[in-house]
């Protein structure tokens, strides 16, 4: 695809210009996008709770709905100025095609970890069980362990990040295609990468995707960010209802006769919990990467036709 897409880029003869964009009106577009982008990132911080509590899956589950609008937002913007994809120019083209493939790639990472974690849970599940049936030692010894940290090995800025660091020019439309296009780049990779930390219970993901972001420089989910403290991040990126069970596992383990009961069913209690959670949180990824997937091909599509033309 990115042959494809140079091969037509000399076909074009395709020039940048280098007057500014001077049009109130598309301005005003862009405007309206950020602000529509920007309302529901208001709310997400206000939604924030202190401590590990950030990293719930179900305030997770409301920012990967973050990722819907913005998909929403970028084709209400494209009728707004009437400047539909199968106009846009090679620049734009290979920007959202670049980015949605990192992401689909992101949504793919986010899946295996978490079947890693459904795996976890379904061992603790099956031990819970032995214990019932009074086999104890087979229960501690095989499958009644804590959710461990997962692995973490994707190479996103090798593999997937190439855009190129040279001055390029926009004007007009194609500027605030560009504009709306590195926003939701920030936004993406913001969401990702808080996701990813909190399943694999490690701070790099998040850390990477800062800084193939630049660090959400001028981005508007800089604000939320900012209420992330990064030391917490890095020390603690746990998901809160992984936390929870393997502190309820930890007191079954201890507990004695008496309390053992009441220490199961707890146990058993949180595991319930995490599972609908997961599966709400799968459910929304399982979502986004349709709509990312559709608005791709989508783009593809016009592309392959004025190739043809």
């Amino acid at each position: 695809m990115v042959f494809l897409l140079h091969k037509f880029a000399k076909l074009e003869n395709h020039h940048h210009h280098h007057d500014p964009p001077q049009s109130e009106e598309l301005q005003a577009s862009l405007q309206a996008f950020r602000s529509e982008v920007s309302k529901f990132i208001d709310q997400l911080a206000l939604d924030l709770k202190p401590g590990s509590e950030i990293l719930s899956l179900s305030w997770i589950e409301k920012c990967l709905e973050l990722l819907s609008i913005t998909i929403k937002a970028l084709a209400n913007l494209a009728v707004d100025i009437d400047y539909p994809m199968s106009v846009w120019e090679v620049d734009s083209i290979e920007g959202y095609l670049s980015y949605s493939l990192c992401l689909l790639d992101l949504f793919n990472s986010i899946s295996s970890s978490f079947s890693r974690l459904e795996q976890a849970r379904l061992s603790l599940s099956h031990g819970l069980a032995l214990l019932e049936k009074n086999s104890p030692s087979s229960a501690t010894g095989h499958h009644l362990k804590a959710i461990q940290p997962g692995c973490f090995s994707t190479k996103f800025g090798e593999e997937f990040y190439t855009e190129s660091d040279k001055a390029r020019f926009f004007s007009g439309k194609e500027w605030v295609v560009h504009e709306a296009v590195k926003e939701i780049k920030s936004i993406g990779f913001w969401v990702c990468g808080v996701l990813l930390s909190g399943l694999c219970t490690d701070a790099k993901p998040y850390m990477e995707l800062k800084k193939m972001a630049g660090e959400f420089d001028g981005s508007s989910i800089l604000t939320l960010d900012s209420k992330i403290s990064e030391g917490e991040v890095k020390q603690n990126p746990i998901l809160k209802e992984v936390k929870e069970v393997n502190d309820a596992l930890a007191e079954l383990l201890v507990a004695s006769d008496e309390v053992k009961h009441e220490a199961t069913k707890e146990l058993q209690t949180k595991l319930h919990v995490f599972e609908k959670l997961c599966d709400v949180v799968k459910a929304k990824v399982d979502d986004v990467f349709s709509k990312v997937m559709a608005q791709r091909t989508e783009l593809i599509d016009c592309f392959q036709v004025r190739k043809q033309n």
